[in-house]
């Protein structure tokens, strides 16, 4: 069973469960609210899944500042039912948890599972909240840490990028904010090759790059012409504080598996040339 069954992550999920001819069922908001214990509970009685795949969340990271309590509505007590469930009716949970979960650092070093976490913003919060009461309700659950992700949907920096690039005559980036760009793709098959696992685990490609040398790299592959130009993070003036450095390394999660991992940029450069946009 997939929740946030609407959005780009589940999408990813439901082709590749499509591709195996695996028995799922994908429900996104106005099927389920994971928030709500008695509706998730008759779900999972009807269902009665063996694995279910946290793929709701809320991410909107500057809203979340005055929004708080809906953020923690589902990115904490969202997790929490799907774990007191997993428990109840002797499922395996996946959740997928944020790289601002992180306060950022000077020396660009990517954070392992066992750093210090220290969220600058309440969707950080949120989501911390979240990813330790689903592992500590059931420690057999799975965890993935991801960041900045990108798929079939609009609902990532990919699709706003391309937006700006037809309504504004400069585009102004953030060239302070370092983190690992991930596909959609390569989450749901990663995780699917590890439904076995249980605790905590990051999960991104090799590599970081800056918001502004990320978005210079997709509208070259694009062949996008626009004019872009760097500014520090703090020009923007956002709600929300985003952590200057909050790449990942995920050296736990492939020796687990025994997979090589590739650079961000073989990723991204693979979906840009298949993705019609």
């Amino acid at each position: 069973m997939i929740t946030g069954g609407a959005g780009q992550l589940a999408r990813a999920f439901c082709t590749l469960l499509d591709k195996a001819n695996a028995k799922y069922i994908a429900l996104d908001i106005d099927k389920l609210d994971i928030s709500d214990i008695d509706e998730l509970s008759k779900v999972c009685r009807e269902y009665n899944p063996d694995f279910l795949i946290n793929c709701a969340a809320y991410n909107n990271v500057d809203a979340a500042e005055s929004e708080f309590e809906t953020a923690m509505k589902v990115n904490y007590t969202g997790p929490k039912n799907i774990a007191t469930l997993s428990v109840e009716h002797k499922f395996k949970a996946i959740h997928f948890s944020t790289d601002y979960v992180f306060g950022g650092r000077q020396l660009y070093i990517p954070f392992k599972e066992q750093d210090e976490t220290a969220p600058l913003n309440k969707y950080g919060i949120s989501k911390l909240k979240g990813e330790q009461i689903f592992l500590e309700i059931s420690p057999k659950n799975l965890v993935f840490r991801v960041s900045w992700l990108y798929g079939e949907g609009r609902q990532n920096f990919i699709y706003k990028l391309l937006q700006w690039s037809q309504s504004r005559n400069e585009i102004l980036i953030a060239n302070d904010e370092i983190s690992v760009p991930t596909s959609t793709y390569f989450v749901a098959m990663n995780a699917l090759e590890a439904l076995d696992a249980n605790g905590l685990f990051h999960l991104v490609p090799d590599g970081y790059v800056s918001r502004y040398d990320y978005a210079k790299f997709v509208l070259n592959k694009l062949k996008v012409k626009s004019s872009i130009k760097p500014v520090p993070a703090e020009y923007f003036k956002l709600p929300a504080r985003r952590p200057n450095f909050s790449a990942m390394d995920s050296t736990l999660f492939f020796s687990l598996v025994n997979r090589e991992k590739k650079h961000w940029s073989e990723y991204l450069e693979e979906f840009l040339t298949n993705y019609k946009f």
